[in-house]
């Protein structure tokens, strides 16, 4: 009772079933300390109902509409970092910032330069370090600028990723990766077969030069104590792990979600395993003949013939309701670790 008291008294739409209206924004920002285009795309919550307003996002997905640089509703609210997949984009989880949206989270999910399907560079995808750059940046960015902070508080803020966006966010959570022991797994039967993907062809050779710059050169530290919570969704680079040191940093709620018949990040190396190594974490599998592409939006029928391999299911997979039953299990758990200040939280 004092959890629904805390819900409806922060956000008074939780109380009455009555969702938000979605509202979306494009930044176009750049990390200067990188040289990096970090383009955003924002969903939020508005009273705004504008119907003119309203649109689909210019991919073809069944998405309900959103409301064009609409106003942000007033107060403060819970924000949740996206990491698209490779090959992705900052669309690829839009059903799930919309349905978060509708809760009163604002959502924030960047392009990752160099590793989205119009700007595939093979090179960025071994620099798995940028991506949580990208998100760190971004939190600083929406922290410090007049226009959004005052909707934020740094206690509220947790991260969701998908695939190499997966990893993305464990990093943040405190997971360190041994590129060594990556590059010595890239050359095994396993390493190949995870290595070679549709976006890229085959990516062994330049995981066998993952290099920081000049000799001796260390990895940058990538955990970020500002996020609160993640949820890590057919995470990839499970064969970069070996053991649970790799993720003593890790005191925060850790949601895994993995898909059993992943053919692209098989679970037995990465969803479930970094579930074995991550004490703390929460998994779930999910059952049958969905594969990795499953987590991305639905299509439309132009989308599912031009790229099939993406938005085509098997007859006996439901996407929509895949959704729905994920949705049923990713919102309660921001809800807990947001919504009640990072009750749970380690940092």
């Amino acid at each position: 009772m004092i959890f629904v008291l805390i819900l409806i008294i922060l956000f008074p739409r939780f109380g009455s079933g009555q969702g938000f209206n979605v509202g979306e924004r494009t930044l176009l920002l750049t990390d200067s300390a990188r040289n990096r285009m970090v383009k955003t795309e924002l969903w939020y919550p508005t009273n705004d109902s504008d119907s003119a307003g309203k649109r689909k996002t210019e991919l073809a997905f069944i998405l309900d509409p959103t409301i064009r640089d609409a106003k942000i509703y007033e107060g403060k609210h819970p924000l949740v970092l996206l990491s698209h997949g490779t090959g992705g984009n900052r669309f690829g989880l839009a059903w799930l910032a919309i349905a978060l949206v509708k809760k009163g989270f604002i959502v924030a999910a960047p392009d990752h330069w160099g590793n989205t399907y119009d700007n595939k560079i093979p090179e960025y995808f071994v620099r798995s370090w940028e991506r949580p750059i990208d998100l760190s940046f971004l939190v600083s960015y929406l922290l410090s600028q007049p226009g959004f902070a005052e909707f934020f508080n740094e206690n509220n803020i947790g991260a969701a990723g998908f695939s190499l966006g997966g990893y993305t966010v464990l990093a943040l959570a405190g997971a360190e990766i041994d590129y060594d022991l990556l590059k010595r797994n890239a050359k095994t039967k396993e390493g190949r077969r995870e290595f070679t993907i549709p976006e890229y062809g085959v990516l062994t050779k330049l995981i066998e030069k993952i290099s920081f710059g000049n000799p001796g050169v260390a990895a940058p530290v990538l955990d970020d104590p500002r996020i609160k919570c993640f949820v890590a969704i057919s995470p990839a680079l499970g064969l970069g792990f070996s053991n649970s040191g790799q993720m003593e940093k890790i005191k925060s709620p850790v949601l895994i979600i993995g898909t059993g018949n992943d053919q692209i990040a098989p679970v037995a190396t990465n969803a479930r395993y970094y579930h074995e190594l991550i004490g703390n974490s929460q998994y779930h599998e999910i059952p049958g003949k969905a594969g990795h592409y499953i987590i991305l939006n639905v299509g439309d029928k132009g989308l599912q013939k031009e790229a099939g391999k993406y938005y085509l299911d098997d007859k006996t997979v439901n996407r929509e309701k895949i959704h729905k039953d994920l949705l049923d299990m990713i919102i309660p758990f921001f809800s807990e670790n947001l919504l009640r200040g990072g009750k749970n939280t380690g940092k």
